[in-house]
């Protein structure tokens, strides 16, 4: 290994034991001078490694997309997928699950009902939060100070005719989906297709996420409560089978970031095909 990669990587575990940390105080624990630090930092902030918050140095959100990565996101996709494809058949519907990876939604399993007009996703496709229902999910779940910072710094733009780009509209959709434990996507992320999503946390992972089912409009909204049911018994039985509390001392293996969000370009509509 590179001179250069081992003092990038002595950086972030610097970083990670400290949380977040002032140049000077880095320059004088690591024994570097301020300006080859400074360098360091500076290149790694513009991959979203590290990032820049209250004058401090801390870790950035790119680690958690790269940590999404990592074995245990596929151990709990693999463990979804029996539930999912039960979900999938019992709907007839497009059954998906995601997770928040940096400031987007990931989909990280997917079970087709194998009925006409479908989403057709795969594992890895990233979307906005603000304009699936998934999406909304997660931000329902996220603290306070972290979804004001979301909403901040995210730039809305409209993927279809009905996606909502006023920030407070948002607000309101978020809070709605906070009292009814459930998050609709009507048609924001694509004319005629609309989504139902319910959160799914698992504390004992640091797991931030969601059940959805998706498919055209005129079906999804009749069969509504139906669907509905289904994401609810399907969230339980995953909760049960995989452990939904958390240990004390225990730590979280992935989740959404101690520190925030970052603006970043979102992976617009396009590798999404409907069909």
């Amino acid at each position: 290994m590179s001179e250069s990669a081992i003092k990038a990587f002595e950086l972030l575990f610097h970083l990670a034991r400290a949380g977040s940390s002032s140049l000077a105080r880095l320059s004088r624990d690591t024994g570097w001078d301020k300006a080859t630090a400074l360098r360091y930092l500076t290149a790694m902030e513009k991959k979203g490694v590290v990032e820049r918050r209250d004058g401090d140095w801390t870790l950035g959100l790119a680690l958690l997309e790269l940590a999404s990565r990592v074995p245990v996101t596929e151990n709990i996709a693999s463990r979804v997928k029996p539930v999912l494809g039960e979900l999938a058949r019992t709907t007839g519907e497009s059954a998906n699950l995601s997770a928040l990876v940096g400031s987007d939604l990931m989909y990280l399993a997917k079970a087709d009902g194998g009925r006409a007009l479908r989403l057709r996703t795969n594992p890895g496709d990233r979307l906005p939060l603000y304009c699936t229902a998934g999406g909304k999910c997660i931000l329902s779940r996220l603290p306070s100070a972290l979804r004001a910072q979301y909403l901040a710094d995210t730039h809305f733009s409209a993927v279809a005719p009905k996606t909502i780009v006023d920030p407070q509209k948002l607000v309101e959709e978020i809070e709605r989906t906070i009292r009814r434990g459930w998050a609709i996507d009507d048609e924001e992320l694509e004319p005629g297709l609309i989504c139902f999503a319910v959160p799914l946390d698992l504390p004992r992972y640091g797991f931030t996420g969601a059940l959805s089912v998706s498919g055209p409009s005129g079906r999804m909204l009749q069969a509504q409560e139906e669907i509905l049911a289904s994401l609810r018994w399907a969230t339980l039985e995953l909760q049960e089978s995989l452990g939904g509390g958390i240990a004390d001392n225990e730590p979280q293996l992935f989740g959404p970031a101690r520190g925030g969000f970052r603006s970043s370009d979102w992976h617009r509509p396009g590798s999404e095909v409907y069909e």
